[in-house]
């Protein structure tokens, strides 16, 4: 039998169309019965594929329905003992179009069966073969084009699903799935996969769980680094943008919000003196130093690099400040914040004097009231710089992350950096910021076209905590919505994002609706099905019936690329490469056993 005609096995009938809808047939099962000892030789369950012959076309579909009419019930029961005269019953939902000639799949059904149409089981090979065929499409050139191997066809003999790059990760990805479901595991095959066939990412974990379980990965961790392969790095607070900091240090909208930013502008304009902007002509005297601003007056910048205000001009000061307005205006922290506090001191000053009539006049003292306003924002200043939970922003132990990830990005022998944030902690909100500000910088590198040439995927687990949420206070809050963005505008840029998370209904809908491929595991909260349901049109009730009862490991992956919505059996990632996901091991630790008695499951 050649391979083309084997898409149709006449030993593998199992029932005839009797009734047929817009998106499903119902048809007989008479081997469907497992009376009688028959139950290995039964043909027709619930959740097999099978064709349906239509001439030229064939049409996929998946039994998800397998009873006895009412009227035969009381047979059934009645006859235990003796061939039972009743016939079974089935519903099949209608997934894709076959061609019996080409084997092109096709999304939709382009031919309606007919009532007394055949049904047939699908064979695995060749149902993955015509899946494959359909994905790969003109990707195909004179090599073999890239393949990500996923799996197994559930329910299938020799039917692995494997799907290219393009496909796969072109529109974003989502992984979903309910606490040992098998998410960590999938994220661990992608990641794996994107390896081995030479692309690029970058794993953001929360847990640490990844850590020395990526093949060839570079190892990075925020914090003391408690693991041996990994290189401990921080992230600038010069990258955070003036926002982010708004809402760390929270001011008040009355005096310390405007007073902290006009110390950051004071900051901005003596770093820029300072560097030669302008042009201006400077007398120094015991440290501190006088610029003259067109004969206006002085900005006087002491020794630190703070600007003292009270009794220096203010004509010469906003003189300088439009002068010098492309330095200053900025929405990053690009100036020394450990002098911040003391710059806000300085900001504190009376209105001034006005007595020759100039423009501005000078600014005046002191001012003893706004200054014990902002007291409470400097204890905040200080306290932030030397804590231990922000010492990842805020301090410069380890390596630069924005430089290694430079230098992971323009070398082509890296191919994945897994950064665990496991020792950074949920104190100050400190993991929030610290992953939507890595977000911004990398949207930010692809929207100068970094990643055009070399494609990047970033890989976030435990998404739910990332997105969609704010943080700060009502005047001073930051959304956390960088790898929102990327799902909205990487696409085109080169960047990509896979989004994992136990939680989809906490996943704003504007970003699941974004995500092309989705896997979806064992979810059983009927919130997150709901959610899953909306996000993806792909996903009909019939096939969503399957994901509470889904096995660990198991998925259904749905996509626009995908022919339908496909059951599938994740390959497990080999040993060294499984997530450290498990739970407490009360065998040992409650009951008294030695690790190597216990089997590794």
């Amino acid at each position: 039998m050649s391979d083309l005609a084997s898409l149709i096995d006449p030993s593998k009938r199992i029932g005839t169309v009797t009734r047929v809808t817009a998106s499903a047939v119902e048809l007989t099962l008479p081997n469907a019965l497992a009376a009688l000892g028959r139950r290995g030789l039964a043909q027709g369950s619930v959740g097999d594929f099978v064709f349906v012959d239509c001439d030229r076309s064939a049409i996929l579909g998946r039994v998800t329905e397998v009873g006895i009419p009412d009227r035969q019930r009381n047979i059934l029961e009645h006859q235990i003992e003796t061939d039972p005269t009743v016939e079974p019953q089935g519903r099949i939902q209608l997934l894709a179009t076959v061609s019996k000639i080409t084997r092109k799949v096709t999304r939709g059904i382009n031919t309606q069966p007919r009532v007394g149409d055949g049904v047939y089981l699908a064979e695995g090979g060749a149902l993955s073969n015509s899946i494959r065929d359909a994905l790969e499409g003109n990707l195909k050139g004179s090599s073999e084009s890239l393949l990500v191997e996923l799996g197994q066809l559930a329910g299938l003999n020799d039917a692995s699903l494997s799907i290219p790059p393009e496909r796969l990760f072109g529109r974003h990805c989502g992984v979903f799935g309910a606490t040992g479901g098998g998410k960590s595991w999938t994220v661990s095959r992608l990641v794996n996969e994107i390896v081995r066939i030479g692309g690029k990412c970058i794993l953001f974990d929360p847990t640490g769980e990844f850590t020395g379980k990526v093949a060839t990965a570079r190892q990075l961790a925020f914090g003391p680094v408690d693991v041996t392969e990994a290189e401990e790095v921080h992230f600038p607070y010069q990258n955070l943008s003036e926002i982010d900091l708004y809402s760390l240090l929270t001011p008040s909208p009355q005096v310390q919000g405007p007073t902290l930013r006009s110390a950051i502008r004071s900051l901005r304009l003596a770093k820029a003196l300072l560097a030669g902007h302008g042009d201006y002509a400077c007398k120094e005297d015991k440290g501190r130093k006088q610029f003259d601003i067109d004969g206006k007056g002085y900005v006087e910048v002491l020794e630190n690099g703070a600007i003292r205000k009270a009794g220096n001009s203010r004509h010469a000061f906003s003189i300088a400040q439009i002068a010098l307005a492309d330095q200053i205006n900025s929405d990053l922290c690009d100036f020394d914040l450990s002098i911040l506090a003391e710059q806000i001191r300085y900001e504190c000053v009376k209105q001034g004097s006005n007595s020759d009539h100039s423009v501005l006049g000078n600014f005046g003292k002191p001012d003893d009231f706004a200054l014990g306003a902002c007291n409470h924002l400097n204890v905040r200043i200080e306290t932030y710089l030397g804590a231990t939970e922000l010492g990842c922003i805020f301090r410069s132990d380890g390596q630069d992350i924005a430089s290694v990830v430079e230098e992971f990005i323009d070398d082509d022998t890296q191919r994945a950096l897994v950064v665990s944030f496991r020792n950074v902690s949920f104190k100050y909100n400190a993991r929030e910021l610290l992953l939507n500000a890595l977000g911004r910088y990398l949207l930010e590198k692809s929207r100068r076209n970094r990643f055009v040439e070399k494609p990047l995927v970033c890989v976030l687990d435990e998404a739910h905590q990332f997105i969609g949420r704010s943080i700060g206070d009502e005047q001073n809050s930051v959304t956390l919505d960088a790898f929102g963005l990327i799902a909205k505008e990487g696409r085109k840029y080169g960047l990509t994002t896979v989004i994992a998370t136990q939680r989809p209904r906490d996943v704003p809908q504007d970003v699941l609706s974004q995500l092309g491929t989705l896997f979806v595991h064992r979810l059983t909260n009927d919130r997150d099905r709901e959610t899953i349901e909306r996000a993806c049109g792909d996903l009909d009730r019939s096939a969503a019936a399957f994901i509470p009862s889904l096995s660990q490991g198991e998925a259904i992956i749905v996509g626009p690329d995908l022919p339908a919505p496909l059951p599938i059996i994740m390959s497990k990632p080999e040993k060294g490469q499984r997530p450290e996901s498990h739970g407490p091991n009360y065998q040992v630790f409650w009951g008294g056993r030695q690790v190597g008695d216990v089997i590794d499951s």
